[in-house]
């Protein structure tokens, strides 16, 4: 499903590529959470499973390379293994000026290695309509995350 999930945004990106005949523009941003709601924990064998609702500010460049902060909604899954590697996927809404925009992202520590991927979700609304991007992530702190989306901007 993942792989699926993954082919589809890529698919996504290259015909918004082809379309529009941009290259995709680095954004280098952060996401800081300042809420957190709904925290559950539940064990299953060796692992923990640790879930919560988040609010927080996103950082967005638009197409007229403008960066601005928008609010962030979003819900948050983290499986952690005894060995203390770890896996972790959220999905958020961006609001910003009457606007809307999904993303969704994943991430892990496996034997001490950090991998991640986030994109966007969806074709956004208002002032967000017609971006599409992809990148990774790392957290900076325990509420602060650092990400570098490249975003493709459609008409």
């Amino acid at each position: 499903m993942k792989q699926i999930f993954l082919f589809t945004s890529l698919a996504v990106m290259a015909l918004a590529v082809t379309t529009t005949g941009a290259a995709p523009e680095r954004c280098d941003g952060t996401v800081q959470l300042t809420s957190q709601s709904n925290f559950q924990v539940r064990q299953a064998g060796r692992q923990t499973f640790v879930e919560f609702d988040f609010t927080g500010l996103h950082d967005i460049c638009l197409a007229d390379h403008s960066v601005v902060t928008g609010i962030v909604e979003g819900h948050l899954v983290q499986r952690i293994s005894a060995n203390g590697d770890f896996s972790l996927t959220f999905d958020e809404v961006l609001s910003y000026n009457g606007g809307t925009l999904g993303y969704r992202a994943e991430g892990g520590l496996t034997g001490g290695n950090w991998h991640s991927n986030v994109q966007t979700v969806g074709l956004g609304t208002g002032p967000l309509a017609g971006i599409h991007g992809q990148g990774t992530f790392v957290f900076t702190g325990p509420a602060s995350i650092a990400d570098v989306i490249y975003y493709v901007y459609t008409p």
